[in-house]
């Protein structure tokens, strides 16, 4: 009998309700903590999943409204509404993760424009528009950031990339409640979360039997259920040293001449674009390009 998988790390009353569940997903953006210049804490390499998990959600929801309110199936206003209740969702996360904040240019302009967005229903236009393209500079920023960073610094790349994710639903309704065009936004958004998709995923997958040296090889030429561990992993980040978004499991496994045989790495992938960047990127660009 087998021993047990043992799975791996795997308006006024209205403006005021719409503030408090604002301040939840600003807290949740921020727990990402952006690796840029000015930040005023040391890189961290990951990102807690349930942050990454609640702007995954909040991504799918907000872009699915403002495409709603683009396609004649939701108004602005309603749009609007859904993109706060997506954000009510994300409450919760953002509690357990508001004391890993840092202090940093990126930071800084989702935090504020996440706040402000409370409030576009009760801007007149020229305060909508002057609005507006502030948070698109946001968006910019980010993605000028991404740019400006080291290549191989996947750890502030990641977290760029997750905060990609809060702003830009965000800049796309308020373009269109500006009465801006947001074809060029949407352009830029959908080129930037290609390339976070693309500097993070696929991850790189492997598996390797426990307590088994080169002699061992040497008597069995046939396949052998051993005990072992599969792992997938992100790119290497010159900063930390580590690699970004390593998940595993352990059990039992085909192996051969030290080889993992034919092993379905599917649900190890799907978990690890969970955890990081690539997840919230495959999400945005699912819902902008369709």
């Amino acid at each position: 009998m087998r021993p047990p998988v043992v799975e791996g790390r795997l308006p006024n009353m209205l403006t005021r309700m719409r503030k408090r569940l604002l301040i939840g997903v600003t807290a949740t953006v921020l727990a990402t903590t952006a690796v840029v210049p000015g930040a005023a804490r040391p890189a961290q390499a990951t990102v807690d999943p349930s942050t990454v998990a609640a702007i995954i959600q909040f991504a799918v929801s907000a872009f699915q409204s403002f495409k709603g309110s683009q396609n004649g199936g939701l108004t602005l206003e309603q749009a609007t509404v859904r993109i706060i209740s997506a954000i009510n969702l994300s409450r919760d996360a953002i509690n357990a993760h508001a004391d890993e904040l840092a202090m940093a240019d990126a930071t800084a302009c989702v935090r504020h424009h996440v706040l402000e967005f409370a409030d576009i229903a009760a801007f007149p236009l020229s305060i909508k528009q002057r609005w507006a393209q502030d948070v698109t500079a946001c968006v910019t920023l980010i993605d000028a950031l991404w740019n400006a960073v080291l290549e191989n610094n996947y750890t502030a790349k990641n977290q760029l990339g997750i905060l990609l994710g809060a702003v830009g639903p965000i800049a796309l309704i308020a373009r269109a409640q500006a009465r801006f065009s947001t074809v060029e936004l949407t352009n830029l958004l959908v080129n930037a979360f290609t390339r976070v998709k693309n500097a993070f995923a696929p991850p790189y997958c492997t598996g390797t039997p426990y307590f088994i040296n080169e002699e061992f090889w040497l008597y069995h030429y046939e396949p052998v259920l051993l005990s072992g561990g599969i792992f997938c992993s992100g790119p290497w980040d010159i900063t930390t040293r580590t690699n970004i978004g390593t998940v595993g499991a352990g059990g039992y496994f085909w192996f051969q001449g030290g080889n993992l045989l034919n092993h379905d790495f599917g649900p190890l992938e799907q978990q690890y674009l969970r955890e990081n960047a690539a997840g919230v990127a495959i999400a945005a660009l699912a819902q902008l390009q369709s």
